[in-house]
């Protein structure tokens, strides 16, 4: 618009050294000569500057409100100091005024550096009127104010705490866990385990403690440190789910049912087969037929004893009745140790034909046990033997168990 006229009639732009528009002709109208006001445009780094110096001037107020709200906070901190400097002082007067009547009143003199009592001290003196707090502008400025307390923080012994309790939880109860699926073996559970087993129960809908009888109590310091041994709990009956039973196939199996009464008793149960060549039976009563006949199981628990009666209906394999033209069997192996429950071993005669029918029993099922192909299972602690049968030659091994 510099040096540009604009014509009244027609708003055509022409230059100022015509006289008229040359459009349409009209002269050009008188107008104010004085220059237009510019805006003037900012840089970018005139404006990076203002937008810090608005940051700088953000910060400082943000600062100048904590150091008043410090100095706020150390008034209020001092005015509460100095009452309970004023309540001590205050209670201080008034013991030593007692102490100083009391004195007066029994006509004693005034101890030493205590000056005489006056009727006017007797009366309470006035409490002294509490200062003004000075004005924000007569404060001493503060150079630097501390952070402010967070008072909702938990204190870090609260928090270590916490978390050593919360790994000792976790840490008690997942080897429990793997204790309990039988993932990791650990013999304190197992301990504590035992432990439960033989500790005495209360007796169910009585109130008074078991065990109480205070006839039984002495005076000897020796019987209380004593072990405590629970009463035995004889077996009274013994039921059998099936007293009878028929096996079709050798090496079928299958697990005799048996319910002691009282539930709680004492009494170890055992099992013992009439006839290993026909059936055995393990510690835990499980009954495997081995060849053709009739037997008979007996459990026995205690003084009471109940009798299951087995049948293998099947023929003899071929193998059963071939002879072996040897003088003596040799086992593959004639002793072997096991360290742990479960651990087992197959045992073979090496100088038989192949295919000849081996007999294979323990004489001690509570310590291995053996089935009709020579496998040998530890279960329990102690020495046995593991006889092998063939015809009328017999060969056996040792099995020894020694757990941790």
């Amino acid at each position: 618009m510099l040096n540009k006229n604009v014509c009244p009639n027609c708003g055509q732009l022409y230059d100022t050294n015509l006289d008229k528009c040359p459009l349409c002709g009209t002269a050009p109208q008188v107008v104010d000569t004085a220059d237009p006001v510019q805006r003037k445009r900012i840089t970018e780094a005139e404006r990076k500057q203002r937008r810090a110096d608005r940051k700088e001037a953000e910060q400082e107020a943000k600062r100048r409100r904590k150091d008043e709200q410090f100095m706020q906070d150390a008034d209020e901190e001092r005015l509460i100091e100095e009452e309970e400097a004023r309540r001590k002082e205050e209670k201080r007067r008034r013991k030593e005024e007692k102490k100083a009547a009391r004195r007066a009143k029994k006509g004693l003199p005034p101890e030493d550096g205590e000056e005489p009592l006056e009727e006017d001290s007797l009366q309470p003196a006035p409490l002294p009127a509490e200062a003004p707090a000075p004005a924000a502008e007569d404060r001493d400025p503060v150079p630097t104010a501390p952070a402010e307390k967070d008072r909702g923080r938990v204190p870090r012994f609260y928090l270590i705490a916490s978390t050593l309790l919360l790994g000792a939880a976790l840490l008690v109860g997942g080897s429990y866990l793997l204790w309990k699926t039988d993932t990791v073996k650990l013999p304190f559970y197992d301990q504590l385990a035992a432990r439960k087993i033989t500790e005495p129960t209360q007796p169910a809908g009585t109130d008074a403690p078991a065990f109480t009888d205070s006839s039984a109590r002495t005076d000897d310091s020796s019987a209380a440190t004593q072990p405590f041994v629970a009463e035995p709990i004889p077996c009274t009956e013994i039921s059998l789910g099936q007293t009878e039973l028929v096996f079709s196939a050798e090496g079928e199996q299958l697990q005799l049912p048996v319910t002691l009464s009282p539930a709680n008793t004492t009494d170890e149960r055992s099992f013992s087969s009439s006839d290993p060549a026909v059936v055995k039976v393990s510690p835990v009563g499980i009954i495997t037929a081995v060849g053709p006949g009739e037997a008979a199981i007996t459990v026995s628990c205690g003084s009471q004893s109940a009798v299951c009666t087995v049948k293998c209906e099947f023929a003899a394999e071929s193998g059963n009745t071939s002879t072996v033209a040897v003088e003596e069997l040799t086992l593959i192996k004639d002793d072997m140790t096991f360290f742990a429950p479960g651990e087992n071993y197959v045992l073979s005669v090496t100088n038989v034909p192949a295919g000849t029918a081996v007999s294979w029993r323990s004489l001690d099922e509570s310590v291995c046990t053996v089935d009709e192909k020579g496998h040998v299972v530890a279960v329990g602690e102690g020495t046995t033997r593991v006889f092998a049968t063939v015809g009328e030659l017999e060969a056996f091994c040792w099995v020894r168990c020694r757990f941790e």
